[in-house]
């Protein structure tokens, strides 16, 4: 290995490499011996999409990796799946509930008896992001409660809004508003909860693929609650519209039953997880320094994170992605009430398609940008730009050719609407996997500062199209297009410059010792004659007579504006 140089000062400099160390053993199951790997070994690995399973890791261990499917990484992927979609569907009734519930000036018979005003149903629809805003705090102790009971907390509130809405709306307009708000409270605990989640659980590669599978829930809830509640609206079942809550509660009451045995804050909580797995997953995100939620002595870098324009760039995304999908998701029944005239029963069909093309979406293009990094070896930046691009160019122009078609081109408008929404999917492999990237130990605070942001606009957004549509005439629902249309393309610009999937500077690990394994090139000790033997009583190898790891030099000063450098093979060379 090459020797220390001095710098003008004096003082020792060390050479920078831009990967994590080599183990020195593979970790495999417990019955297989391991074996031990000579420096040349280490020098001359192969390409990484040549490499073995067992030789590929981003940690730079060489731990077997274990398949996802079938994994209990899986499992709690469908897990938080469901809790996603019993909060979509918590989220989603209120936009066929509220035609079922007050009358209509434009179309008496598809009204309901609530007296309210245009206004007092955007306060209702609204009061849901009102609750959101509770995710400042909760983001902010996303990293440091426990994942599984804030899960569980989101729950508990989605069952009793549910079950007491249709009790308290006919008494009071502002115990409804109350009743939604309690709704967005438990979208605050869930989203930094199941984020902090994915941190924990799956390694970078599989990250993508993981928020494709859990964010997808939302659009199952919508495909099930949407055709649901219009069918149920003219019914006679619990009386009508009152119907649609009482289901909603009863869906999260049943995935509730099943989080409490299954869920876990991480592998290590898990008791159904094999030694294998857990091995496989602890190692993998041990570069990153994500650290135990009870540690209190992790700085939070909120100046490097105030002054990071990647962050602020993913946020902004978020903020243009999210607008035009709370008009597609919150008003979508009631335009094709307004402009195309469909029915309660059409009407919730219709509107849960563009609901199945956005899960498609972004289940597909989740595990196509899975597949260009890990056996493409894409650049994760270029592929989260790519793909945000194409879907914010996409859903902008889709949205804004959408008041073109009239109820004589209903088809068209529907299709549109349509491609709109597959476009829309293409944000999870972009913007939403990059902010879980940018800094995964504080991705509970990012998720907070993100969706806090996205509650204040989406109030905005309420209550503006609210305004905006007082008699339900196309004109008026032009304007609200055409609006959502101009926030849809601005990420195309700003992101595309600005954005980043990398993991940055001021999120690095925190430890001397992490630190210097990340930058400064291990000494591969000699493994001749190390003795392993088994403790039977863990299931696990531990050695009898390993050498002992050189101490690591101090660390060098690594300036933020100067990337690092490229590897010198001449920097491997052993002495």
């Amino acid at each position: 290995m090459s020797a220390p140089s001095r710098d003008e000062g004096g003082e020792k400099t060390y050479p920078v490499v831009d990967r994590a160390p080599a183990a020195m053993f593979r970790i495999g199951s417990v019955d297989e011996q391991p074996q031990a790997l000579t420096p040349q070994a280490t020098l001359t690995r192969p390409p990484l999409h040549k490499q073995s399973s067992c030789t590929r890791s981003e940690a730079g261990d060489l731990s077997e990796p274990t398949a996802l499917f079938p994994s209990m990484r899986l499992v709690l992927a469908a897990l938080l799946c469901c809790c996603y979609m019993a909060l979509s569907i918590s989220t989603s009734n209120i936009s066929v509930g509220i035609i079922c519930m007050s009358s209509c000036p434009l179309h008496p018979g598809l009204g309901g008896t609530l007296d309210w005003k245009a206004s007092q149903e955007g306060y209702v629809l609204a009061a849901q992001n009102a609750g959101h805003l509770l995710m400042l705090l909760t983001g902010m102790w996303a990293d440091r409660l426990n994942g599984k009971w804030m899960v569980f907390a989101s729950l508990v509130l989605c069952v009793s809004a549910n079950a007491l809405l249709p009790l308290a709306s006919p008494v009071s307009f502002w115990l409804a508003v109350a009743c939604r708000m309690a709704v967005g409270a438990a979208d605050a605990c869930l989203i930094p909860a199941a984020n902090s989640l994915i941190t924990r659980w799956f390694p970078q590669a599989e990250r993508a693929a993981a928020i494709g599978i859990i964010s997808g829930g939302r659009q199952m809830g919508g495909l099930f609650i949407l055709p649901a509640a219009g069918w149920l609206c003219t019914q006679k079942i619990a009386g009508g519209w009152p119907a649609i809550f009482y289901l909603s509660a009863l869906v999260s009451l049943l995935v509730m039953f099943f989080w409490l045995p299954f869920g876990a804050d991480k592998p290590s909580k898990q008791c159904c997880i094999s030694e294998r797995e857990r091995l496989f997953v602890e190692s993998r995100i041990a570069c990153e320094s994500i650290g135990k939620r009870t540690d209190r002595s992790r700085r939070v870098p909120y100046r490097a994170m105030l002054r990071s324009k990647p962050l602020w760039a993913s946020v902004l995304a978020m903020v243009c992605h999210e607008y035009p999908l709370v008009i597609m998701l919150q008003f979508l029944p009631n335009y094709l009430r307004d402009v195309l005239e469909f029915q309660p029963t059409e009407n919730g069909i219709i509107s849960a398609l563009p609901m199945l093309c956005l899960f498609l979406s972004k289940t597909f293009t989740s595990s196509l940008s899975s597949y260009l990094i890990v056996q493409r070896e894409f650049d994760k930046t270029t592929v989260c730009k790519v793909f945000n691009g194409i879907a914010s160019a996409g859903l902008s122009i889709c949205i804004g050719i959408v008041p073109f078609f009239k109820k004589d081109h209903a088809a068209l408008a529907v299709l549109s609407l349509c491609a709109a929404m597959f476009s829309a999917g293409m944000h999870t492999p972009g913007v939403q996997t990059a902010l879980v990237q940018l800094a995964p130990p504080f991705s509970g605070i990012i998720t907070g500062w993100t969706y806090f942001a996205v509650a204040w606009f989406g109030i905005g957004n309420k209550i503006l199209t609210k305004r905006i549509v007082q008699q339900g005439s196309p004109t008026e629902w032009a304007i609200v297009f055409q609006v959502a249309s101009v926030v849809a393309a601005l990420p195309v610009v700003v992101f595309t410059i600005w954005g980043s999937a990398d993991r940055q500077i001021w999120a690095s690990p925190s430890s001397k010792l992490s630190v210097a394994s990340m930058y400064v090139p291990n000494r591969v000790a000699s493994a001749n004659g190390a003795q392993m033997k088994r403790v039977s009583s863990q299931g696990s190898w531990k050695s009898a007579s390993l050498p002992k790891r050189a101490t690591p030099p101090p660390i060098r000063k690594i300036s933020t504006k100067t990337p690092l450098g490229p590897l010198d093979a001449a920097q491997l060379r052993t002495e």
